[in-house]
Parts: structure tokens; sequence; C-alpha cells
């Protein structure tokens, strides 16, 4: 019984290694900067009193729910903020970070639930 577990573990393993998605590294940069902008949302918003929980199902139209102390709720979609690098072709080398943000709206799901849209800044350090 032991061993045959341990081959179908083993087996899972292998199988699991096959099927492994190769992610670029722009999209893992992506990535880590939508983790590290949810969790510096998390921490500025437990900072300021608010009860927060984040949602496990990565298919969930919000990312944290927030409670205040009166028990008001609010469920809010962390969003990066981005930066075009140029516009229509023009270098933007000369204008300030801020000059061209890419604006983000909510999905019809987000407006039909109410969730608000929290956009943080990532800085590098």
């Amino acid at each position: 019984m032991v061993r045959s577990c341990i081959k179908h573990i083993k087996s899972s393993e292998s199988s699991l290694k096959s099927n492994q998605i190769d992610i670029s590294a722009r999209q893992k940069k992506t990535s880590i900067k939508g983790v590290v902008g949810e969790y510096e949302a998390i921490a500025s918003l437990t900072k300021q009193g608010f009860y927060v929980a984040k949602s496990c199902d990565p298919a969930c139209p919000f990312d944290i729910v927030i409670v205040d102390k009166d028990g008001r709720i609010q469920l809010l979609d962390i969003k990066t903020n981005t930066y075009r690098k140029n516009n229509k072709g023009k270098s933007l080398k000369n204008k300030p970070k801020g000059s061209y943000r890419i604006c983000r709206s909510p999905t019809k799901e987000q407006k039909r639930l109410n969730i608000k849209l929290l956009m943080v800044d990532y800085k590098d350090s």
C-alpha cells in the first residue's frame, strides 16, 4: 500500500514537470510587481485600522475585502499603475513618470458587485 502510494506521488510529480508553463521574464516581472503592490496595499490598509481579508480564488473579481471599525465592508481589486514608454511613436523620456499613466477601469462584473479599484505604484528598491 505504501509503495504504491509513493509510486503514484512520483508519477504525479513527473507529469507536473512535463505540464509546466514557461513564463517569460516580462510576465515574471509583471507578476512580482502585482504581488508586491497587493501586499503593500494590505499593509497600508491594516495600518490605517481596517480589517483585511485576501481572496484565495485567482478568478475572484476582487483581491481583498476590507472592513472598517463600524463594520462597513468594501471589496477592492488592487491594480499596479503602469506608464506608457512612448506616446504614438513619440519618446516620453523628458516627461515625468506620471504623465502617461495607463488608465484602468472596473469590469462589468466589478461594477455590478460595486468593487472598487485601488491603484498602487510599484517602487523599485
